[in-house]
């Protein structure tokens, strides 16, 4: 690697350096269609000097339709994902997804199977970028994160497939009214718009401190709400851009 490569390189990590911090501890949230309960997931925070450690788990079941899964994230101190190892459960099928850095920092090392096959691949490892596993709010959590530093680039990692990279668009909306433990908030709403073409959006509210609260997914009609609080006033979303949402799978 040249000298100027390792600069820009550093440079793009040494601009993470005023990330929000995490806190360590947990959260429980609900999976919700339509006001329906369909199932639970939660996280929790751990941290060391140099790094994070976030796990995370969930299960929904929506008619004939299951999925369960299980994640644990390393990350650095700037909130830059250094490893990550996902397993689940979708319909009776175990799948699993594994991302490590390599030895240059620059690009990700993916390993997927699924169906009784098993992928390699590659992608670079930008600043700015989540794992975006379905319905997982670390995920959600992390992705928050990085709306609040409204970076010009930002990018979602999908453990789908072969494992790809996909950009991610923030926009920042009115703040909304909601009901938290009892107690009468406002609470902040970003809309990140992902990928470019058949895109989806994730609809964030958060409070102040950067706490999740509710990640909605109006495509797929599946709002992951934190406990104990409620939007009393949920926003019509942005429709997604270039185009519609992607088609829904026929098992959902």
């Amino acid at each position: 690697m040249t000298f100027a490569k390792l600069l820009l390189c550093a440079a793009i990590f040494t601009s993470m350096a005023l990330a929000q911090t995490l806190t360590p501890g947990s959260a429980s949230y609900k999976i919700e269609q339509n006001g329906k309960s369909l199932g639970s997931a939660s996280y929790s925070i751990q941290n060391t000097p140099k790094t994070y450690i976030i796990t995370s788990s969930g299960k929904m079941v929506l008619g004939k339709f299951s999925y369960a899964f299980s994640n644990s994230q390393k990350l650095d101190t700037s909130l830059n994902l250094i490893t990550d190892l996902l397993s689940g459960v979708v319909n009776g099928k175990a799948v699993s997804f594994s991302a490590a850095s390599d030895t240059t920092g620059r690009q990700f090392q993916l390993d997927i199977s699924a169906n009784g096959q098993r992928q390699q691949n590659k992608v670079d490892r930008d600043a700015n970028t989540v794992l975006l596993t379905d319905l997982d709010p670390a995920a959600y959590m992390l992705l928050t994160q990085v709306a609040f530093r409204n970076p010009k680039d930002a990018w979602a990692l999908i453990p789908k497939e072969n494992g790809f990279l996909v950009p991610v668009k923030f926009t920042a909306l009115e703040d909304t009214k909601a009901d938290y433990n009892h107690q009468s908030i406002m609470v902040h709403h970003t809309s990140a718009a992902v990928s470019t073409e058949n895109a989806i959006t994730v609809e964030l509210f958060y409070s102040g401190d950067g706490q999740l609260l509710e990640a909605d997914l109006p495509e797929q009609n599946f709002d992951v709400i934190r406990e104990g609080f409620r939007l009393l006033h949920r926003p019509k979303p942005p429709a997604p851009p270039h185009g519609g949402p992607p088609p829904k799978p026929q098992n959902q």
